[in-house]
């Protein structure tokens, strides 16, 4: 047995036996019965023949084993690899979107899905400003022999911030937006969907399973999967949603105002920096370069971004 360290939240390792090879997920901060509840679905999932992941059952039928602390599931191995979106030619983003509209699809078979205000304020300029502020605070307790690159870049990044939040108050999203909501992966990147030689084989990693927009979900992987160098392949994530679009064609309408919603939350959220300097976990730095010129780049290309992908 030995550790897997791909993943930023993962403990989970590596079984070879003379039967098979198998992946351990030891499981940190859920409860046994929200990952019952995600057995029970990723096997519903993987019965109606989708590329799902799954546990192992023993044979009182159990997926979920206790030791002490620990709790622990058995997977089938997946053979397989990674490809990120710029390894994607168009027919494969189609497909990569409309294999998460399936699973969407399916997923509303268990947990019916229903169109309905959010009434969830997204994040105000103020909290936003404040969050910034603190954080350039941090940085600027640095010690100069401390100083790397990425705070160099976070300081200019945090001013740039500040100024597009004066700049774009009045465009803040209300809380009266209807967004379809159900059950989605929660978690839908690059690093949890698996390829072989025929294609996409098998999404993982369904441990955020949750009730969410589900337009969320599939902008929000977009801007994961499709970044290069801060800005969005636009050809390849057209094909992505309109992929999406065409498994669930009545979600059409809703798409302006998911954009909307997701931009917004990209434009006031710091995750990676309040990991970085009040949580003192570094391992989201690497991608915050991507990620921060990505706001910027779409705040400048809105129309052009809501005019491909509509």
């Amino acid at each position: 047995m030995r550790p897997l360290t791909e993943g930023l939240l993962n403990r989970a390792y590596v079984i070879e036996t003379p039967t098979g090879k198998f992946f351990l997920k030891d499981y940190l901060n859920q409860t046994p019965d929200l990952i019952r509840t995600q057995h029970t679905v990723t096997r519903e999932l993987h019965a109606a023949g989708l590329p799902v992941s799954a546990p192992l059952a023993d044979g009182e039928g159990l997926t979920l084993h206790q030791q002490g602390e620990h709790l622990l599931a058995l997977y089938p191995w997946v053979e397989g690899h990674h490809r990120r979106g710029s390894q994607l030619d168009p027919e494969d983003c189609r497909e990569l979107g409309a294999t998460l509209g399936r699973l969407h699809t399916a997923l509303d078979r268990l947990y019916r899905a229903i169109p309905q205000p959010l009434f969830l304020p997204c994040d105000s300029v103020a909290k936003a400003a404040g969050t910034a502020h603190r954080l350039l605070d941090a940085i600027g307790q640095l010690d100069e022999s401390e100083r790397e690159g990425v705070d160099e870049l976070a300081e200019f990044r945090l001013h740039e911030r500040l100024g597009l939040l004066r700049d774009l108050a009045e465009r803040r999203p209300g809380p009266e937006v209807t967004l379809t909501v159900g059950p989605v992966h929660g978690d839908f990147h690059d690093l949890n969907i698996m390829y072989d030689e025929r294609g996409l084989c098998s999404v993982v990693d369904w441990d955020r399973l949750e009730l969410a927009p589900c337009l969320e979900e599939l902008i929000r992987s977009a801007l994961i999967i499709f970044v290069e160098f801060g800005r969005l392949d636009l050809e390849l994530v057209r094909e992505y949603v309109h992929g999406y679009l065409d498994e669930r064609p009545w979600l059409v309408a809703e798409l302006p105002a998911a954009l909307h919603r997701l931009w917004w939350e990209r434009l006031t959220d710091f995750w990676m920096l309040t990991w970085r300097y009040e949580l003192l976990d570094r391992r989201p730095s690497v991608q915050f370069a991507d990620q921060s010129a990505l706001i910027v780049w779409w705040t400048h290309h809105y129309d052009k971004v809501l005019h491909v992908l509509t």
